[in-house]
């Protein structure tokens, strides 16, 4: 749904919350009765983000993650039912503490909807529920097995780029994707850049765990959703747009019971405001409450910034200073995860996601600084109440790590720095907008490889752009697929923003932070980092240094030894 079709109003936060030992995420908002939204497949809850913030105006929205999408955790077993989401719904609404709520479903999202207001009717007050899908067994067929149904493998090669971009590209225009034929045009526009770009994301994001026992349990719903259909008593609207793939299957529905209607909407664009009018014309819900920022039993967590939001995964505990551990750009924290986990037997452990870096929001302005970036690392520690920490960064984190020191230096214990950029200001400045150029969203996708092939290359040569034989790097190399796809999704995932740290970085210097660090350095030399010889070089001086093993936990015991 088009950002520019709605009024956008204050920007929603994103929440986890906790059924049993599953993690739900999800955006919420606004003030009002509770109403859920939720997304078709193989999305997440992105597709209805821009609808949410229309409606925050007049609901308290939860915008939710159906489990094994987006960032939700997957139900157990390899074969779902529509009737196993609606009840993994029905918990959902236990942990954030709804009694009762309106329902808005698009697509395999208004099967778990119908599902949930079938088996829990006391759960929901009314439904909006657009493509209701009502496939024959014929029709479903060919939509539960490949090519239609098919888990991506990520490539050696790259070559997974090209064809989940193809697929998505044709899905705007065919429906299946995979009968490219006149009777299987889609009767609508077709997708731009940004609108297959989120598409491939969000299918990048369901392929972490397997998406299709939930979406072939949405597929198979057929007469059981003319059942459902039949048996709701909720007051609730069926809809779809005449472009929409499932348009026909309004025509498969039952008569509508009392205080129910059918609307068929043949102008296209008129969608959200049809949808805003027939949620508002329902009997309101209860009330919607507040989440706070960290749930418990979930380790990881949103700290909210005027701007936006930082990704915080935190464990462990004890009586020890906590540790900070602070991730190389471009990048995200995922890469110190097996560290993060092992420092956790030796104390309190904190790896957020940077600004601008994977799941965090950029801050504000074209450039922020790196003073910037310190200052909101800052403000989440203070809201952790923690009034100092160790820290174990690496490369564009060090630098940070420094900054933060410089800035807050009651903050700050131990410093154990690992890849800290230290060449001379033209050398680095140069480096500005070609170690992480901007990327810009092709219509033929060809960013996605492009920027798989930087960071490949970075593994090779630094700066990665170097072709020149001194600029390699030399050391053993295991370019895994599965961990390059991933690095290149946590780039993609702020596409737009990722640039900044470095960037920031590049404009530093860090002569005087270093100076009045001097007495809490340890360098960190890690072997397999790009910058392992200057690291030797500089542990060469007066500032102590370790040698970093590759096994975690013997990583995290001897960086434990350097903070106590």
């Amino acid at each position: 749904m088009p950002l520019d079709c709605m009024t956008m109003n204050t920007p929603l936060r994103r929440r986890y919350v906790m059924t049993g030992t599953r993690r739900v995420h999800l955006w919420t908002g606004g003030e009002g009765p509770a109403l859920v939204l939720i997304h078709g497949s193989p999305g997440n809850a992105w597709l209805v983000k821009p609808l949410a913030e229309h409606l925050s105006r007049h609901f308290r929205v939860y915008a939710v993650d159906t489990p094994g999408f987006g960032c939700s955790d997957p139900l157990p077993g390899s074969t779902l039912t529509v009737a196993s989401l609606a009840d993994a719904y029905r918990d959902i609404l236990d942990a954030i503490g709804l009694r009762q709520v309106a329902v808005y479903g698009t697509h395999s999202g208004a099967a778990f909807g119908l599902e949930l207001a079938r088996r829990h009717a006391a759960r929901v007050s009314g439904f909006v529920l657009e493509g209701v899908p009502a496939f024959t067994l014929e029709e479903q067929q060919p939509l539960l097995a490949p090519p239609y149904m098919v888990a991506l493998e990520p490539d050696v090669l790259g070559g997974h780029y090209s064809r989940a971009w193809t697929r998505f590209h044709d899905q705007f225009i065919w429906f299946p994707w995979h009968e490219r034929d006149p009777a299987h045009l889609n009767e609508a526009d077709a997708g731009t850049a940004a609108d297959i770009h989120l598409w491939v994301e969000m299918y990048f994001q369901a392929l972490r765990h397997d998406y299709r026992p939930a979406y072939r349990a949405a597929i198979g719903y057929g007469a059981e959703a003319l059942a459902a259909a039949g048996e709701v008593r909720q007051p609730g609207v069926y809809l779809a747009e005449c472009s929409d793939m499932l348009f026909s299957h309004l025509d498969r529905l039952p008569p509508p019971a009392a205080g129910q209607r059918i609307r068929r909407v043949m102008e296209a664009g008129e969608m959200p405001s049809e949808i805003a009018a027939a949620l508002r014309s329902l009997p309101p819900s209860a009330a919607g409450v507040q989440l706070p920022e960290a749930s418990p039993g979930s380790e990881l967590s949103f700290f909210d910034l005027p701007h936006g939001q930082i990704l915080v995964r935190a464990c462990g505990g004890g009586t020890a200073a906590p540790v900070l551990l602070l991730h190389d750009a471009p990048g995200a924290g995922r890469p110190l995860t097996p560290l993060y986990a092992a420092l956790s037997a030796h104390g309190r452990v904190l790896l957020p996601d940077l600004p601008g870096c994977g799941e965090s929001d950029p801050l504000p302005g074209a450039v922020p600084s790196l003073a910037d970036h310190a200052d909101a690392l800052a403000g989440l520690l203070r809201s952790r109440a923690l009034p100092c920490v160790n820290v174990y960064a690496v490369g564009c984190g060090a630098a940070l790590a420094l900054e933060l020191h410089a800035r807050h230096p009651a903050m700050v214990g131990t410093l154990c720095l690992t890849g800290l950029l230290r060449v001379g200001e033209a050398e680095r400045r140069a480096m500005i907008g070609r170690l992480a150029p901007r990327i810009t969203l092709e219509d033929d996708g060809s960013h996605w490889y492009r920027t798989w092939l930087m960071l490949r290359d970075s593994l090779v040569h630094f700066p990665w752009y170097a072709r020149d034989r001194g600029s390699l790097r030399r050391q053993p190399l295991d370019i895994d697929a599965y961990q390059l796809h991933a690095w290149t999704c946590d780039v993609m995932r702020q596409w737009n923003a990722y640039q900044q740290l470095v960037d920031a970085v590049l404009g530093w210097n860090s002569q005087a932070a270093i100076a009045a660090a001097r007495d809490k350095i340890v360098i960190a030399v890690d072997p397999l980092h790009a910058l392992h010889a200057a690291d030797a070089a500089w542990a060469g001086s007066t500032i102590p240094s370790v040698i970093l093993p590759a096994d975690a936990v013997a990583r995290a015991r001897l960086l434990a030894s350097t903070w106590t």
